[in-house]
């Protein structure tokens, strides 16, 4: 049988498995040994020996944790991690706890970084994603044979919590045999020596009682006790020891358990020796009830505001010590990226397959985002692509959209990343669903506390959209919404349209990659050119035939700037008077653009009754701007449109200053009687009749009858966005 009991007297308390034993079982949480052991009142510990060893990647995480505790005093730290503490709402205790060990890891990465004498290869060990996967997945392993050896159920644990602690060379643990005040702890030393514990039967339990956890007088002033001295007393307390190994998990049953006496145990006493041997890598698991968990809380996570000023001073020396996250890398040494953007079946995958096999030796991270539990383009790229072990790397974002519900994993992989200094380059793939903008804005955003979340390590070189030139045209015209392609997976509470996707797509990137190009003809082609250079004047264009590219033009372009106007989208450079004026497509494709700007309110329900109606807008591709409306006299209304869409949604508020403290930009409008309110909106597409267009809306304004009634009498008429209006098609 695997399972081995140790027998030095018939009445010893510890059981010793074999690792195979347990890793052979189907299921970690229904290990049968440790099921008996919970309920077993003779036995209170259990050592599963070379756990670690034996696990999948147990080597690889061993390796780690060495690399980490050769830092020695650098990187003496205690993490720790309880449930629902500084949890994301609907965030699972292994998100929860992924999420906050990368950040500790980060910071303590980022302090390194900034002392002298500590080079970038040393210090770089410790945002190594692949130790952190496994070190979290080990992690996971524990839980399911903490769950198993104290006979946990779903009734018995919905009022417990987990806690783990993780101690990288910590020196403040003892070295005198003590128990503990818990049910069951778990425990697992991946570097140096393990854990020392006691067989009942070896514990003189009168001496012991005697002391109530404190030496007795027999050594008075226990603080202030040699690790000799403490070797003494051990030796009378208990006869005989029984060490563990590193790679050992070790469960010890404390005082609230489920045994005639708690395990007995103590550190090794390669714990305080200073020096090189004191180096030790220790995971710690245990599972608390209210009140335990209530008191844990207060002690480890108390507010400083209520620490009183003497807290003051001592913050502040905290402050001296501990750098703050690093928010001030140099612009050379931050890990430039590509984000790739494009609507499903545009050629995102093909065209990243192409540059990453033509990379001519770039140090390349990808992280791949797919909607799919299982992500299709990350495994089309591993078919494709050659990427090389210890030089590059890819990470796998899913079940989710990078601009939304995973934008925390996006800005914590890319970190990561960043902080390991070991990439030329990141290339992000985001899903067919997934806008451009939240993912750049991302870059530029900083916490609560002021500081980048992701600007301080790494810059958005180059946003390129991919565009199928075969199927854009034809999905501009779509009326379906996102949720109506169960290809996109869409959430059932997105209200983006087809063609939503497509401009936004479209309108914000820096490079349009117009793939496809051998299935539409030259004079399709180039109406397409002309109406990019409308949708977004600022962009380069580049032609493609099954995404080749050359990485050049991707790649160290240096040549995204979200604050550029060059990035501002056709329709806003055509407000602002800096569009492209160069017009030959006009003549030739009649691709066109035209402002529509009058300064008298739109009567709102004439232009509910025209958006419902199906809005006169013939050959208009896009459209958008403000618009004023009698009955919202003191706001403005955002006018879009795309395809047969035309929404409507608040906009700003008109300028209510006073007019001697209005901005350079509304000088234009201080005479007006109204201010400000005005129509304002910009027409961009094929074949306008920009004559009927402008007719139409010019029927929508108030006659000089209802224009003389003021905003007293209009505020009485139908509020539109109130009425539905959003959402109207043409």
């Amino acid at each position: 049988s695997s399972l081995r009991w140790h027998t030095m007297t018939a009445t010893n308390s510890i059981i010793e498995l074999a690792a195979d034993a347990v890793l052979q079982a189907s299921c970690l949480e229904q290990t049968q040994p440790l099921l008996s052991f919970s309920a077993d009142l003779e036995r209170n510990a259990c050592v599963i020996e070379g756990f670690v060893q034996r696990s999948e990647g147990g080597a690889q995480l061993l390796e780690w944790a060495g690399q980490l505790c050769s830092l020695g005093t650098l990187v003496s730290d205690e993490f720790e991690y309880l449930e629902g503490h500084d949890a994301a709402e609907g965030e699972t205790f292994l998100d929860q706890l992924r999420r906050q060990l990368q950040r500790d890891l980060c910071c303590t990465n980022e302090w390194l970084m900034k002392m002298e004498g500590v080079e970038t290869a040393s210090a770089k060990c410790l945002v190594n994603a692949e130790g952190q996967r496994l070190l979290l997945k080990f992690i996971e392993n524990m839980m399911k044979l903490y769950s198993a050896a104290s006979g946990s159920t779903d009734h018995t644990t919905q009022k417990m919590t987990w806690y783990v602690k993780v101690d990288i060379n910590a020196s403040n643990e003892s070295i005198k045999f003590h128990d503990d005040s818990v049910h069951l702890r778990l425990v697992s030393t991946l570097v140096g020596h393990g854990t020392v514990i006691a067989g009942e039967d070896a514990v003189d339990w009168g001496l012991y009682s005697l002391c109530d956890q404190d030496l007795p007088e027999i050594a008075p002033g226990a603080s202030n006790l040699s690790t000799e001295q403490l070797k003494v007393w051990n030796c009378r307390v208990v006869s005989k020891d029984h060490p563990t190994g590193s790679g050992d998990v070790v469960l010890m049953k404390g005082r609230k358990g489920d045994a005639s006496q708690p395990c007995v145990h103590r550190a090794p006493y390669s714990a305080e020796s200073g020096d090189d041997s004191s180096a030790r890598f220790l995971i710690m698991i245990q599972r608390l009830g209210v009140e335990d968990k209530a008191e844990l809380a207060s002690s480890l996570f108390f507010d400083d505001s209520d620490a009183g000023e003497d807290s003051d001073d001592d913050n502040d020396n905290d402050d001296e010590q501990i750098s703050p996250v690093l928010d001030d890398m140099e612009e050379e040494d931050k890990l430039p990226v590509t984000v790739l953007s494009g609507f499903l079946g545009a050629g995102k995958t093909t065209l990243l397959t192409h540059v990453l096999n033509n990379r001519e030796g770039i140090r390349v991270a990808v992280l791949v985002n797919d909607m799919a539990s299982i992500n299709i383009d990350a495994k089309l790229l591993m078919e494709g692509v050659h990427l090389q072990e210890n030089t590059d790397k890819m990470v796998e974002l899913h079940n989710g959209c990078i601009c939304c519900t995973l934008r925390g994993d996006l800005i914590e992989s890319v970190r990561a990343l960043a902080l390991e200094r070991r990439f030329d380059y990141l290339l992000i793939e985001s899903t067919g669903i997934s806008e451009p903008l939240p993912v750049a804005s991302t870059f530029a955003a900083r916490d609560a506390n002021g500081s980048p979340m992701l600007g301080g390590v790494a810059r958005l070189d180059t946003a390129v959209t991919v565009i199928d030139c075969l199927n854009f045209l034809k999905d501009y015209q779509s009326e379906e919404q996102a949720v109506d392609r169960k290809e996109l997976g869409a959430e059932e509470t997105d209200q983006r349209t087809i063609v939503d996707l497509l401009v936004e797509q479209a309108e914000f990137a820096n490079v349009l990659v117009l793939n496809k190009t051998d299935l539409v003809s030259c004079s399709e082609l180039d109406r397409l050119k002309g109406i990019f250079r409308k949708l977004n004047p600022g962009a380069r264009l580049i032609e493609s035939q099954f995404g080749a590219v050359s990485p050049q033009v991707l790649v160290n372009t240096h040549s995204f700037d979200l604050d550029s106007s060059s990035m501002l989208p056709g329709w806003q450079a055509e407000l602002r008077g800096s569009g492209n004026n160069h017009k030959p497509e006009t003549e030739e494709y009649g691709i066109s653009s035209f402002v529509y700007r009058k300064e008298r309110p739109f009567h709102p329900e004439r232009l509910h009754d025209m958006l419902k109606d199906g809005a006169p807008l013939p050959g208009v591709l896009r459209s958008k701007g403000f618009l004023w409306s009698a009955s919202d006299h003191c706001t403005s209304l955002q006018w879009g449109q795309a395809g047969f869409s035309v929404d409507l949604k608040p906009g700003p508020p008109w300028l209510q200053e006073l007019r001697s403290e209005w901005p350079s930009w509304a000088a234009k409008y201080k005479t007006s009687p109204y201010g400000d309110r005005r129509q304002e909106i910009v027409f961009i597409g094929i074949d306008m009749d920009e004559a009927k267009i402008r007719m139409a809306l010019d029927q929508v304004l108030l006659t000089q009858e209802e224009f003389a009634l003021g905003p007293k009498a209009w505020s009485g008429w139908m509020k539109l966005v109130a009425a539905g209006c959003p959402g109207h098609s043409q």
